[in-house]
């Protein structure tokens, strides 16, 4: 009676604080607006079932502390303590009764109810506070997890403008996005995201696509050819006539395919919800039928047998450590439930683009011609890139950079039908030079015959996925050639190897052609590979194989990519990737080092084997306790300590890979601050 009285207090006295404390913080809101800003903004960044989780988390974690102060102190600390702990207690009841009325599980209900209040009730507030801390962190997660799912497909157009210029009568006016119809010219310059599906009908420009086609060099568009939502030009001015917008365009459709598809991994249940819900049947079942066999006290006493019971702290507590493991070496990994996955996945499919090869690609080559020199040719192409943010321009004037290539003054440029620009440049002197840099079929159209020579390596770049650029002087005269190839990302090779030896099968797949894609795989090692594959088909060759009884990871950085991504067993992307497929990917690397891929499934396995490990010691503290029920007639007193020196083992268990995987990024810092002190 004592306890149930100091409980209705301290529930009293809890409900007290918080409206104390709810109206403190709307006075600091009136009184000082602007120094509670960020920290509104920051709270409505949540849903509203993360938010209370998140506040119970909190108040569970003051009474664990006021508690576990207590045993070193004085009671009179851990009285303090019992308010928020009735808080928690009646929060907890309100949520198993909404749980109910969702789910309908009577068993869940009742053996989550007696665990919570015997434990309360015989005055054990510690371990409930440990238990309500535990129960809170696993809701939080859970939120947190919903939450992003929900905004994976709306995510897609949050790089678009809001508004768009419209071409009328001549005259350009800016008006609302939303408010475009089909026939419309917008106007759209360099810089600027394209926002609808519609072809070109005045101008020309350079857009990357490669977000959502995944091809590597921006392509050049001029009238006639279309163009789709949410790819970048990033030269030239486009008078571009609307085709579709809003849904109907080809990201709106992968966004409404994202909105359907996107409860289907949520509705999976992690293993150790699924132990938690058979064990409370069990020790129910088993506290029911020896009711009438040994008494109350001892049927009772079983229901702390908490066979599986316990996992509901260790399996979240386990999953939250590897979480952590896991960023600390930059990797993001946003839905726990990818690592019950992630050690059965035997096929890994890398998107090729952006994935296994860097953006910006490699110079492999400088060729000159007709007398010049290498250095010249160079300092003609850097010269006339220097402006340009494609790519190509980048590797041409990184490459010049390293060579201490001093660059011309551009005077003019024109961009020049068929993937060229026209130049007109001035060196310090003042002497001008015209010069004419762009593709095969732009030198090919000013009527420049390549010698035996260069169609041969243009033939070998060809086969080989490599691109040549070619410079012409006024006079027509070759100056001569760069070739370019794909850049393969640090430790491709390694990891490659690696996930080999772990008897992983790896695919490429791409829309680049039958002889470049197979000459990517020939250099790393690659068995099997997918060539001219349309956006849209990326996902069917996941679903193909995973018919085949394969569990497949799908690896990508593009809008295009975002469909295959959700359909995999488990999906990874690459930080600064496109939003979508961040947003999309359960996992994301935060540094581009590909030998993040067989750790993670090292690490997955070792989640599994611990888990197995907690599951064990879980049944065996059941066992123990029904045997010194049973056998040694142990009262509801015991049956708590034994119980709780179980759930203590397994949080020590679930605590283990933190210690056995120290931070190193925190080494790493140490490390620096001591070799900085040794300097000085």
């Amino acid at each position: 009676m004592p306890i149930l009285t100091t409980l209705a207090l301290g529930g009293i006295t809890g409900l007290l604080l918080n409206k104390l404390k709810l109206s403190r913080r709307v006075k600091n809101n009136i009184l000082s607006p602007t120094k509670n800003k960020h920290k509104i903004a920051k709270k409505q960044v949540m849903s509203p079932s993360e938010a209370k989780a998140r506040h119970q988390q909190h108040v569970s974690f003051g009474a664990m502390g006021l508690l576990g102060l207590s045993t070193v102190t004085s009671p009179i600390v851990g009285l303090m303590g019992l308010p928020l702990l009735a808080y928690n207690y009646f929060y907890m009841m309100r949520s198993m009764r909404e749980s109910y009325q969702k789910k309908g599980n009577l068993i869940v209900l009742i053996f989550d109810v007696l665990v919570i209040s015997f434990s309360l009730f015989l005055g054990f507030f510690f371990m409930t506070s440990v238990l309500f801390a535990a129960l809170f962190t696993t809701n939080r997660l859970i939120a947190k997890t919903e939450r992003e799912a929900q905004t994976d497909f709306s995510s897609i157009f949050g790089e678009l403008s809001d508004t768009v210029w419209l071409l009328q009568d001549g005259v350009e006016i800016e008006i609302p996005l939303n408010s475009l119809q089909t026939q419309d010219i917008i106007v759209i310059y360099a810089g600027d995201m394209i926002p609808v599906d519609g072809h070109v009908v005045s101008g020309e420009g350079m857009v990357d696509q490669h977000l959502l086609t995944g091809e590597a060099q921006p392509v050049e568009k001029k009238v006639g050819d279309n163009v789709l939502t949410s790819t970048l030009l990033v030269s030239g001015n486009l008078q571009v006539m609307v085709d579709k917008q809003g849904i109907e365009t080809i990201t709106g459709k992968i966004a409404q395919t994202l909105e359907h598809a996107a409860t289907f991994k949520h509705k999976l249940q992690s293993r150790g919800d699924q132990i938690v819900i058979k064990g409370a049947s069990r020790t129910m079942l088993a506290s029911a039928m020896a009711l009438p066999l040994i008494g109350a006290n001892h049927a009772f006493a079983l229901t702390y047998s908490g066979f599986g019971y316990q996992m509901r702290m260790a399996a979240p507590l386990m999953v939250l450590n590897y979480l952590r493991i896991a960023s600390q070496n930059g990797v993001l990994i946003k839905d726990g439930r990818a690592l019950d996955v992630l050690h059965q996945i035997d096929t890994i499919v890398f998107d090729k683009t952006g994935t296994l090869t860097e953006e910006i690609p490699n110079i492999e080559n400088v060729i000159a011609c007709e007398g010049f020199t290498e250095a010249q040719v160079l300092q003609y192409a850097a010269s006339a890139e220097q402006r340009q943010k494609h790519p190509i321009a980048q590797a041409i004037c990184r490459y010049a950079e390293k060579q201490d290539v001093s660059l011309l003054k551009i005077i003019n440029i024109d961009y020049a039908i068929g993937h060229g620009l026209r130049v007109e440049l001035r060196d310090s002197a003042q002497t001008q030079q015209n010069i004419m840099i762009g593709s095969e079929r732009f030198i090919r159209n000013a009527g420049i015959i390549l010698p035996p020579y260069l169609e041969e390596l243009q033939a070998k770049a060809g086969e080989k996925g490599y691109s040549i650029v070619y410079i012409v002087s006024k006079e027509s005269l070759l100056m001569g050639a760069i070739e370019l190839r794909p850049a393969l990302r640090t430790q491709a090779h390694n990891a490659i190897k690696a996930l080999h030896d772990l008897g992983i099968k790896v695919y490429i797949i791409s829309g680049d052609q039958e002889k470049p894609t197979w000459h990517l795989a020939q250099t790393l090692g690659i068995d099997h590979y997918f060539a001219e594959t349309l956006p849209e088909d990326k996902a069917k060759h996941v679903e193909a194989l995973q018919n085949e009884g394969h569990k497949v990871c799908f690896i990508g950085d593009g809008i295009n990519d975002s469909v295959a991504l959700q359909k995999a067993d488990v999906s990874i992307s690459l930080h600064g990737a496109a939003t979508i497929a961040q947003d999309t990917a359960e996992i994301v690397l935060m540094t581009p080092d590909l030998l993040h891929l067989p750790d993670l499934i090292k690490i997955s396995k070792e989640l599994q084997q611990r888990m197995n490990y907690s599951e064990l010691m879980n049944t065996s503290s059941g066992v123990l306790c029904v045997g010194g029920i049973l056998v040694f007639g142990m009262g509801v007193s015991g049956a708590i300590a034994l119980y709780s020196m179980g759930l203590g083992v397994n949080i020590f268990n679930a605590m283990l890979p933190l210690l056995k995987h120290p931070n190193k990024q925190k080494q790493k810092n140490i490390t620096k601050k001591n070799s900085m002190r040794h300097r000085s």
